[in-house]
């Protein structure tokens, strides 16, 4: 009786321990400079992935291990509004972005936009797939780690993976609408195309194709946007209607001139301050934290049952004898 309650108890804690790192999908993640020829193995539990791609010269590859019952559960979710997917991604994928900061680390001489760049090149290397033609379905929105397993999607679906990505990062971000496509702007000191908001720019970030810096704007991209919409914790309210993205200038010496389309004035939305931002690897450690405490607490429970166990049979032997 006491070893099948002390093995229940031991149990129990392994399960709570394994629920608290349950967050994110993908277990295992490394970047690594140069062409690795070997990808992850797939096994019950999981699928391997492998991704090379480009960047200022220099080869990189992507190893990632996913978990497969987590990706079956994203499967069936519902399709909610894009800053919900971007957001759900930013913690469902978060060792990804944790890698892409240990590439930062090891390259303290990057500036913003060679680090936004770095990001962008390894979405715009998964190739560009329409929805119908993967999923029978127009418009299939996909969770960012349904493009990681699937290897590429739509403009959709690599907007709001690099929007998870950024959005882990720390970057303000926003959703740009034109008609017929979307794209991912960012804030920071850029140059190029921008959309002027709320007093912020957002340069553009293009996902599909090659190539493509902060602040390109594609020639068969039009400048009309239809909305735009930041990407914070929580979207409060309506959005006033957009500018048009303004193209940089020509040459350093030749004026552009503004093709903004003015607006009607419109009153001002109230929202919330941003909550602060934290590490997506700080998220897990309260969780971690709390499971290796409750183990630590089965543990001298079932020692302590055994103790008392093993005492009151020496003192009944004692007693016999």
């Amino acid at each position: 009786m006491y070893i099948r309650l002390l093995a229940a108890l031991f149990l129990g804690s392994l399960l709570i321990t394994l629920n608290s790192h349950a967050q994110d999908t993908l277990s295992d993640v490394r970047i690594v400079e140069g062409i690795v020829q070997q990808r992850p193995p797939n096994t019950r539990q999981t699928l391997g992935r492998r991704y090379v791609w480009n960047f200022k010269g220099k080869s990189y590859t992507v190893l990632m291990t996913i978990d497969i019952e987590r990706y079956n559960f994203y499967g069936g979710k519902e399709r909610y509004d894009i800053p919900r997917m971007v957001e759900e991604g930013r913690t469902t994928i978060g060792n990804l972005t944790r890698e892409f900061q240990n590439v930062f680390k090891r390259h303290r001489e990057w500036s913003k936009q060679d680090r936004v760049d770095f990001v962008l090149s390894f979405v715009q290397s998964l190739p560009y797939t329409l929805d119908d033609v993967t999923t029978g379905y127009d418009e299939f929105r996909r969770y960012a780690i349904e493009t990681l397993i699937e290897g590429g999607g739509d403009c959709e679906d690599t907007t709001i993976l690099i929007g998870a990505i950024l959005r882990g990062l720390g970057e303000k971000t926003a959703l740009i609408f034109t008609p017929g496509h979307i794209a991912l702007g960012v804030s920071g000191n850029f140059t190029g195309a921008s959309v002027p908001y709320n007093g912020t720019a957002y340069y553009y970030c293009e996902t599909t194709g090659t190539g493509w810096t902060v602040g390109d704007l594609p020639p068969s991209s039009g400048t009309t946007v239809t909305n735009i919409i930041p990407l914070t914790p929580s979207k409060i309210g309506t959005t006033p209607k957009p500018n048009r993205i303004i193209p940089p200038a020509p040459t350093p010496h030749t004026p552009a001139p503004e093709i903004i389309t003015p607006t009607p004035r419109t009153p001002p939305i109230k929202t919330t301050p941003e909550a602060p931002k934290s590490g997506t690897q700080n998220d897990t450690q309260p969780k971690s934290r709390l499971g290796t405490a409750i183990v630590i607490l089965f543990i001298l429970i079932g020692l302590g049952i055994s103790t008392v166990y093993f005492l009151h049979r020496a003192f009944k032997e004692q007693r016999e004898y």
